[in-house]
């Protein structure tokens, strides 16, 4: 009962949660065989019923929304672009290596370190028969491989980074924790669970509040990934930004926003204009930029800056007083 809740939640919520019930039926049928039949069945049937009561768009036409929903989320229509190395692509045209290159440059760097021996040693366990779960790994390896793999061959609509992509991640982590079986002596694995947090807790330190543009030192950290990769797609830097302009704006100055205008929250006093308003003023007091698509670079560009939200050296939003 509680399984089943739980898919028909994130079925509702993000359609392609369906996999994760393939996953589990998969491994219920593999260690029972067709004993697991009737299992499923209350599985499945308990998931749909949760996903009906918690999807509303279901409720006038539950098959026909249900198919509508997978085939639009199959290849999402967004129109935006999407920066990536250094290239500006469409949503709908990124290259295979897209998703495997964030990975490699977005996770800590000893993650992939430690998922390689841990592979190594469920390997290894697995042919030597000292591995006891070896269906989980082979589960395991299908949940990060299938996927990966159909967003290299496929290359589907995809924006902000891996964001979309998160369900393959915790399959990364079960093979780091296989590695550290290496290790039998609790204080040694005390220390190397220590050492493995170190880079992630500096970069915490150092980007705060906007860990989530984390970049690893293999590329060079935040401020090589500017103008490379995506780093502030969300605004988040417009927090920061706000409580600047509150500070130096004049009594009812005209502030215009570049970018997402709808989560720029400023003084009450304030007159926002923006793209996405669509309105004009006839001038301007304050500008504020978001550092995307190069925005801060090509909006006022003449007007002096006033205050840089920037973490490692990477400017996240500009504004300027023209």
């Amino acid at each position: 009962l509680p399984a089943g809740i739980a898919l028909g939640l994130a079925v509702s919520i993000r359609i392609f949660g369906i996999w994760a019930g393939i996953l589990v039926a998969g491994y219920m049928f593999w260690k029972s065989g067709k004993r697991a039949w009737l299992a499923i069945s209350a599985y499945a049937l308990v998931a749909i019923f949760a996903m009906y009561l918690t999807w509303p768009y279901l409720w006038s036409n539950p098959i026909g929304h249900f198919l509508e929903t997978v085939q639009i989320m199959s290849n999402h229509p967004w129109p935006g672009e999407v920066l990536f190395n250094g290239v500006t692509y469409r949503a709908n045209g990124l290259p295979g290596y897209y998703v495997p290159l964030l990975l490699a440059i977005q996770l800590t760097e000893p993650v992939w370190v430690l998922f390689v021996a841990g592979l190594a040693v469920a390997i290894y366990g697995a042919v030597k028969r000292r591995f006891s779960n070896f269906e989980l790994l082979a589960f395991t390896l299908v949940w990060f491989i299938v996927p990966l793999a159909t967003f290299v061959i496929v290359r589907p609509t995809l924006y902000d980074n891996f964001r979309q992509v998160f369900f393959i991640v915790p399959p990364i982590f079960f093979m780091t924790g296989v590695a550290f079986d290496l290790l039998r002596k609790p204080i040694l694995r005390g220390a190397l669970i220590a050492l493995v947090l170190v880079p992630g807790l500096i970069a915490v330190a150092r980007l705060y509040p906007y860990e989530y543009v984390y970049y690893n030192q293999f590329i060079g950290g935040a401020q090589a990934a500017a103008d490379r990769f995506e780093l502030d797609y969300w605004a988040t830097s417009y927090r920061e930004a706000a409580r600047e302009v509150a500070r130096i704006a004049p009594p009812n100055a005209n502030v215009w926003i570049d970018g997402p205008s709808h989560v720029f929250h400023g003084r009450p006093d304030l007159h926002i204009y923006s793209a996405e308003i669509d309105e004009r003023a006839d001038h301007y007091d304050v500008v504020v930029t978001l550092a995307r698509y190069n925005w801060e670079k090509t909006s006022y560009p003449d007007a002096k800056i006033a205050y840089t939200v920037t973490r490692e050296g990477a400017i996240f939003a500009v504004i300027r007083t023209p």
